[in-house]
Order: C-alpha cells, then structure tokens, then sequence
C-alpha cells in the first residue's frame, strides 16, 4: 500500500515520456483527506496529441479502494469512457472486497494536501439522454445542466456558484435533482461544480447517482 505522501509526489511528476502528463483537479471543500488500502490508475493528458487519452492501470488491486488520478484538462467525453470501464472492471471481478470505495484524487492549493470525491455509486450514461431518463424515473427529478457558459436550471442561466446558493435556499419539502453535463467540459470543471454540490447541506435536496452526459 502506497502512503498518500507518496502518491501525491508520484502524481504530480509521473510521466512515461515527455507528452504524457497528469494534473490534478484543484478543489476546497471535500472533506475527504485520509484513505487507507488503496491502489491508483493515472489517466493521463497527452500534450502532443490533444484528443487522446491513456489510461494507466497496472496497480489497481479489485480488493482496495481505488484512487483515481485523472487529469484535469481532458474533457469529460475523453474521461467518462475511461472511468466507466474502470467501474464495470471492478464490478465484475471475482476478488472484489466488501465496502471498497472508488474516488476521484484532487488537489487543494489552499492547504496544499491531497482531497478525494467518491464516486463509488455514481452511474455514468453516454447514451441515453437525460430528457428520457426523466420520464422513466419514478423521482420525476428536476434536471440541472452544466455547460461551457454556466449552468442552467428550469431554463434561466445561472452561474455554478449561483446555481448552487439557489439550491442551498430551498424549502424543507424534497426536491429530487438529476445532473447533466455537456461533453466539452473539462474534468476540472466538473470536479469544481462536484466539490460545491458537496457544500449543499439541505437534506431535502436529494441528486440522483445518474449523471448524464451530452
């Protein structure tokens, strides 16, 4: 098992060759700092040829929780697909152990100390579209879209912050939301509004573990 110290170093200057690099998400707010028996896999940007991606996944072990390291200037339409093959490997594997998470890895440059994002339960769709999920679910959740310019929220154009405050105002009566994510964003952009989506501590706003992406 790797101590994070050393996996912090290991993240910032692994590079197989002089086009392969990794940057992590910058975030304030998870609360997360300590994870104990884990293994990573590295998802790396390639400077020279800007619409690839290369995932680096010879540590993972199925029976630790797994830290994630993707960098932060791919596009969630480079990324997705590769997280999404490291879920269903690690649910189909036959030496999976009981209770091991998944999370992202992420950087606050406040402190200067590691922070993570589980997506453990998170269920990524490529395909089908938000709009049809909404009228299958019987949560009937109200769809929040992020974007290149903002967010959007019962067609009015918020800022993510903006967005975010709306959501911390709302009554005690439950309000199901359901995230929708355009394919251009970047993973840092994404990490972004997921750590200020953490900060919402009104109970009655329930987001589904459905993101979609468009």
């Amino acid at each position: 098992m790797k101590q994070i110290f050393t996996l912090f170093i290991l993240v910032l200057c692994m590079s197989c060759n002089m086009d392969k690099e990794l940057q992590l998400a910058e975030l304030k707010h998870s609360e997360i700092t300590d994870i104990l028996d884990v293994s990573p896999a590295y998802v790396f940007y390639n400077t020279s040829e800007k619409d690839s991606v290369e995932l680096n996944k010879q540590n993972l072990i199925s029976t630790t929780n797994w830290l994630v390291n993707v960098d932060k200037r791919l596009t969630l339409q480079q990324a997705i697909p590769v997280i999404i093959s490291l879920q269903e490997k690690k649910r189909k594997s036959s030496h999976k152990k009981e209770g091991v998470k998944n999370y992202f890895t992420a950087f606050n440059p406040e402190v200067k100390n590691l922070r993570f994002i589980e997506f453990t339960n998170v269920n990524y769709h490529v395909v089908e579209t938000v709009e049809d999920y909404v009228k299958t679910s019987e949560a009937q959740p109200e769809i929040l879209t992020f974007n290149l310019n903002g967010a959007q929220f019962q067609n009015t154009d918020y800022t993510v912050e903006a967005l975010v405050d709306t959501l911390k105002s709302k009554s005690d009566q439950r309000h199901a939301f359901v995230l929708n994510f355009e394919k251009e964003l970047s993973f840092q952009a994404y990490m972004h509004i997921k750590d200020l989506l953490l900060t919402i501590t009104n109970v009655s706003v329930l987001i589904s573990t459905s993101e979609f992406i468009f």
